[in-house]
């Protein structure tokens, strides 16, 4: 398993799946970061306005309160209108990608996610949001 390349980071999963949300835990993990996991909308908002996260992986389609109005709820704030939001999401269709960015997404991934990479674009979110201190290479 690869390390992580940037700080480690406190990710927010925000996933009704139980494996799909088991196996993005496990890589972060495994790469070094703190992972918040919520199994629906409302209960990870309330993680997020808690803890603070430096990303919020997000599902589109959850009981309670789906990924859209998540977005919604945390860009009303000016403090979060600079953390990265990414949909991970089944949702592919022409327009869905559009639809998470007008909301307040800055990135779409579609599922299933790619193992071998999911962490890498994840980083790459991470590393165009906040300044490190140094980079390897």
């Amino acid at each position: 398993m690869t390390t992580t390349t940037t700080h480690p980071a406190t990710v927010l999963v925000i996933e009704d799946d139980d494996a799909s949300r088991m196996l993005v835990t496990y890589l972060l993990e495994a790469a070094g970061h703190r992972v918040l996991a919520a199994e629906n909308g409302a209960v990870g908002l309330e993680l997020a306005l808690a803890e603070g996260p430096d990303i919020v992986l997000c599902d589109l389609q959850m009981p309670v309160m789906n990924g859209y109005e998540v977005a919604r709820g945390l860009r009303a704030s000016p403090r979060w209108r600079v953390v990265p939001l990414v949909a991970v999401t089944a949702f592919s269709m022409p327009g869905d990608r559009e639809k998470a960015l007008e909301v307040g997404f800055n990135e779409h991934l579609s599922k299933p996610i790619t193992p071998e990479t999911f962490v890498q674009q994840i980083e790459t979110f991470l590393a165009g949001a906040r300044p490190t201190s140094s980079q390897s290479g």
